[in-house]
């Protein structure tokens, strides 16, 4: 019987040490899935900007897109149609774990003809079930990893004889960039917008 209460107390020790560690793995698991994607997505809107830069005639882009669905900075204002699957039009896999949050119906935000953009969660990003904050970081934050507090802006035009920026960030059209959230505060994605000048 004493040898059963040793080996229960060894595997609750393990199982206490473990279990931090297996979280952990997934935690960084969701961050580079996140990173990653949106590399991907980044890759196909610069090659279409490319094609179209060079391109006078028609050509497709993405999963098999017109390039009349292509703006005048030559980026496409909306990346699906597919409110679960926002990157359809880029991915040919899109597992709906990214998340359009722009708020608004067609999920862009404008403002006047300065600039367009849309607000996008991922697995490590998402406000409810993304990373958690690193405790042990300067503000509880990694600087330039996802968390569940930040989040990533496509600008699909911003107005080229205007300097745009979001907080310290300078963004220009074609942009993907994540916004990091300093801290653990939570985020109004209502709020977010550009100032151009």
């Amino acid at each position: 019987m004493v040898e059963l209460i040793f080996v229960i107390v060894i595997i609750g020790i393990l199982a206490s040490i473990a279990i931090p560690k297996l979280s952990g793995i997934t935690d960084g698991a969701k961050k580079t899935a996140e990173i990653a994607t949106i590399s991907a997505v980044s890759t196909v809107l610069q090659s279409a900007n490319g094609e179209w830069s060079i391109n006078e005639g028609i050509f497709t882009w993405g999963n098999k897109r017109a390039s009349s669905e292509l703006n005048s900075a030559g980026y496409p204002t909306f990346l699906s149609n597919d409110n679960n699957k926002p990157f359809k039009y880029v991915l040919k896999n899109d597992d709906g774990k990214f998340k359009n949050v722009s708020g608004t119906a067609n999920g862009v935000i404008t403002s006047g003809s300065d600039y367009n953009i849309s607000i996008f969660t991922g697995p490590a990003s998402n406000a409810q079930n993304g990373v958690r904050f690193d405790t042990s970081a300067p503000n509880s934050d990694i600087a330039g990893k996802p968390d569940k507090n930040d989040f990533w802006i496509y600008a699909s035009y911003t107005d080229a004889n205007k300097s745009c920026m979001y907080n310290d960030k300078n963004i220009t059209s074609g942009d993907f960039v994540l916004i990091d959230v300093n801290g653990t505060a939570a985020t109004n994605y209502s709020g977010v917008s550009l100032i151009c000048h």
